[in-house]
């Protein structure tokens, strides 16, 4: 009996405890992906959820093909970054950050625009992704900036056109500062990651002061120097304040809308790839604008060649009636000839007379 346990020993052959770790082995694949798929999807499935729900709530007029693109995009960004700092804490500011961005973007059918929108959540995922996870202190900090440049602004349009309603202008100040709070919470835009330097600020708001003029002409558009039942068409000065549509409201919600371009330009530097993008979008318009100058063209030449055509028909007819009358005036006699003029009969008499 002993000598039976110690041939099976030497023969090579696994013991149970050996089966059983092979056994494990070889189920610990399926295992693992039988794990996976009980836990759920993981964090950047969730967040790329959330980004085809909010785009399925307000599509877009692309084609299946260009959405699919559009959510991978997001995906080969992010992805990268799994093993990073705060990973779940970002995927939380894109999900929550997407849905007003999405829902402000113009969307339409033209491929060259949509080549920039990929580069761009592109682009905002990265620096997302990549940038130094601010505290509680940045964001205090980044939300006195934005006041102080809102505020800044405002006080500028006020002293530049010293009849504005001030209640008008304080209250689209403080829609611009709201929006600008959410996005500070969220911020999904680059220009809301971290705090600006002295140095920033100072050349926004010289971009500012340099663009004045430009808010002259948009007051002129929104009906400046009309008589002032046109500038204020409210029947009342309280409804008038309460509105957003008084003039002085939609110039000051105007103009400040366009300090964000000079924030912009200052507080973040786009990469290559979108320049790239939007470059090649210039050129699409570009492209399609001369087109559309060439059919008009051709349309304007097309008319005046049927119109040309036209009077030659017009004139030949013309032609042809007047022969066709004046062969008709003139008929020929019985015997076919043309009958004799009044000088003809003349003549005739006077050699008659002669003969006699």
């Amino acid at each position: 009996m002993r000598w039976k346990e110690s041939q099976r020993a030497d023969s090579g052959w696994p013991s149970g405890v050996s089966w059983g770790l092979m056994l494990l082995a070889l189920l610990s694949p399926a295992l693992a992906d039988e794990l996976a798929e009980s836990a759920g999807p993981g964090p950047l499935e969730q967040t790329l959820a959330t980004v085809q729900d909010c785009m399925a709530r307000s599509p877009a007029p692309w084609p299946d093909a260009w959405q699919r693109e559009y959510v991978d995009t997001i995906r080969r960004a992010v992805a990268p970054h799994a093993d990073g700092i705060q990973h779940g804490e970002r995927l939380a500011i894109l999900a929550k950050g997407f849905q007003p961005y999405w829902q402000a973007l113009q969307k339409n059918q033209e491929r060259s625009l949509f080549e920039v929108h990929c580069a761009e959540i592109r682009w905002y995922a990265e620096s997302l992704m990549g940038a130094e996870f601010r505290g509680e202190e940045d964001t205090h900090a980044l939300r006195c900036q934005y006041e102080g440049l809102f505020h800044y602004a405002a006080n500028s349009l006020l002293a530049q056109f010293p009849f504005l309603d001030p209640d008008a202008v304080r209250r689209a100040e403080a829609d611009h500062l709201a929006e600008c709070y959410q996005r500070i919470d969220a911020p999904l835009l680059p220009i809301y990651l971290e705090p600006f330097s002295q140095a920033q600020i100072d050349r926004i708001k010289q971009r500012w002061h340099d663009l004045r003029y430009a808010r002259v002409d948009l007051w002129r558009q929104l009906g400046g120097g009309q008589s002032p039942q046109m500038q204020h068409p409210a029947s009342s000065p309280s409804e008038a304040k309460s509105s957003n549509e008084h003039p002085d409201y939609l110039l000051t919600q105007r103009s400040l809308g366009q300090l964000q371009p000079h924030i912009w330009g200052v507080g973040t530097a786009a990469p290559d790839y979108y320049r790239s993008a939007v470059a090649n979008h210039i050129d699409a318009q570009k492209r399609r604008f001369q087109s559309r100058i060439e059919a008009r063209n051709e349309e304007r030449r097309l008319p005046r060649a049927v119109l040309q055509a036209e009077q030659i028909s017009f004139l030949l007819a013309a032609l042809l009636e007047t022969a066709r009358s004046s062969t008709e005036s003139s008929p020929a006699g019985a015997d076919g000839n043309t009958p004799p003029t009044g000088l003809d009969r003349g003549a005739e008499g006077g050699d008659a007379h002669g003969r006699k």
